[in-house]
C-alpha cells in the first residue's frame, strides 16, 4: 500500500514538472516569437530571419510598415532601405521562391487586410509561374496554415517545435548574448553575395536542343486560364485597395533563358501575347502600373549579371528599384503594344550563336 503511495506521488510530480516544463517551452517560443505568429519583434533580441514562408505572415501582420516587397526569388535581392529612400515608405519584404501566383496574392491579400497603412506593393511578375490554374501552388513548397489560419488550437506545431526552440529561439538567444545585430529586410534572403556571376555559371544551364523552327501562339484554352489566374491572384488586389499602388514587373530573365527556354522552342510569340495579357490587365486600374526590362538589351545580353537563367545581381535588382522610382521602362495603354513588337521582333531575329552549350 505505501508503495503505491510512493508511486503515485513520483507520478504527479513528474507530471507537473513536465506540464510546467512544457508552459515554460511554449511561454519562451510564444515570447520571443521568432515567427512573429503573436507580435511585433522584442526589442534588443537578434532574429533570425531565413525562412520565408513560415515568417512571412508575421512579418505583414505584426510589422509596422506601409510598403510590401513581395514576388518570387527574384525580388529576395531587393533591399528596403532602398526602397525606403526611393519611394519615401518604411518596407518589410515577404517574398516566395517558386510562388506561383495563387501563393503570393493571397500573401500580398493578407497583408492588405492586416495593414490599413499600405500605399506601395511592389511585386515580380514571372511568366513561368503564371500559366495554371487558379488555385495552382508550388507542391514542392512549405505550406504552414497553422501560422495563419487564426485557429490557436494547432499552435502546438509552432510552440513546440524542436527547431524553432533550439535553431531560432536558442539561436537567436546566443547572437544577443554575443552582440549580432538581428537581421533586417536588406538581408532576409536576399542571396546576391553568396552566388557567382557569369558566363561559367550560367552557360551550364543551357540545354543542348537544336531550333524547332515553329512559331507557337498562346491556345484560347491558354488564353482563358491565364486571364482568370491574373484575374483572381493578380488583379483582384488592385481592384480591391484603389487607394494602394501596385508596382508590378516583369523580372529581366537573361538572353540565356530567351535562347533554351523559348527561342528553340519557337514560342516566343506566345511568351509576348501572355505579358501582353498580364499588361493589359494590371493596366485597367489607374493604381496598376507595368514595368519591364526587356528593352534594356546591355542588361539582359551581358551573362556577367546573372548567376543562372533567371536570378540576377544585387546591382541589377537596385537598377529595377530605382527604374520604378523614376518611371523609366513603365509601360501605359499608349505604349505596350509597340513596346511588346520591339521586343519580339529584337529577340526573334537576336544572334544567339554564341550562346553555346559548355
Amino acid at each position: 500500500m505505501e508503495d503505491k503511495k510512493v508511486w503515485k506521488k513520483f507520478l504527479i510530480q513528474e507530471l507537473s514538472i513536465t506540464a510546467l516544463l512544457m508552459i515554460a517551452v511554449g511561454a519562451m517560443v510564444a515570447y520571443v516569437d521568432p515567427f512573429f505568429h503573436y507580435h511585433a519583434p522584442v526589442e534588443g533580441f537578434s532574429y533570425i530571419m531565413d525562412n520565408e514562408r513560415y515568417q512571412n505572415n508575421g512579418i505583414t501582420k505584426n510589422f509596422e510598415y506601409d510598403a510590401l516587397i513581395t514576388g518570387t526569388s527574384v525580388s529576395e535581392n531587393f533591399r528596403a532601405t532602398l526602397v525606403d529612400e526611393l519611394f519615401g515608405v518604411k518596407s518589410v519584404k515577404a517574398t516566395y521562391a517558386g510562388g506561383y501566383y495563387k501563393e503570393i496574392g493571397d500573401g500580398e491579400r493578407r497583408a492588405l487586410e492586416y495593414n490599413d497603412n499600405i500605399r506601395l506593393v511592389i511585386r515580380s511578375m514571372d511568366m513561368y509561374f503564371a500559366m495554371t490554374e487558379v488555385d495552382y501552388r508550388n507542391p514542392q513548397a512549405a505550406d504552414p496554415t497553422f501560422l495563419y489560419d487564426n485557429n490557436i488550437l494547432n499552435d502546438e506545431a509552432y510552440l513546440y517545435n524542436a527547431d524553432v526552440l533550439f535553431e531560432y529561439v536558442n539561436g537567436g538567444i546566443g547572437r544577443t548574448v554575443s552582440g549580432v545585430p538581428s537581421d533586417n529586410f536588406d538581408t532576409y534572403m536576399r542571396f546576391a553575395e553568396d552566388r557567382p556571376l557569369g558566363a561559367a555559371y550560367v552557360l551550364p544551364y543551357v540545354t543542348n536542343a537544336s531550333v524547332s523552327g515553329d512559331e507557337i501562339h498562346m491556345t484560347d484554352e491558354e488564353r482563358d486560364m491565364l486571364t482568370a489566374n491574373v484575374r483572381a491572384n493578380l488583379t483582384a488586389n488592385i481592384a480591391a485597395y484603389p487607394d494602394v499602388q501596385f508596382y508590378y514587373f516583369f523580372p529581366p530573365y537573361c538572353i540565356a533563358d530567351w535562347y533554351t527556354n523559348h527561342y528553340v522552342k519557337g514560342d516566343i510569340p506566345a511568351l509576348i501575347e501572355e505579358m501582353e495579357l498580364v499588361t493589359e490587365e494590371v493596366l485597367k486600374y489607374d493604381n496598376g502600373h507595368v514595368f519591364c526590362f526587356y528593352d534594356d538589351t546591355d542588361v539582359i545580353t551581358n551573362l556577367d549579371n546573372y548567376s543562372d537563367l533567371q536570378h540576377y545581381s544585387g546591382d541589377v535588382s537596385d537598377m529595377i528599384l530605382r527604374a520604378m522610382a523614376s518611371g523609366e521602362h513603365e509601360l501605359t495603354l499608349d505604349n505596350y503594344k509597340e513596346y511588346f513588337e520591339a521586343v519580339e521582333e529584337y529577340y526573334m531575329n537576336y544572334d544567339y550563336s554564341w550562346i553555346n552549350v559548355p
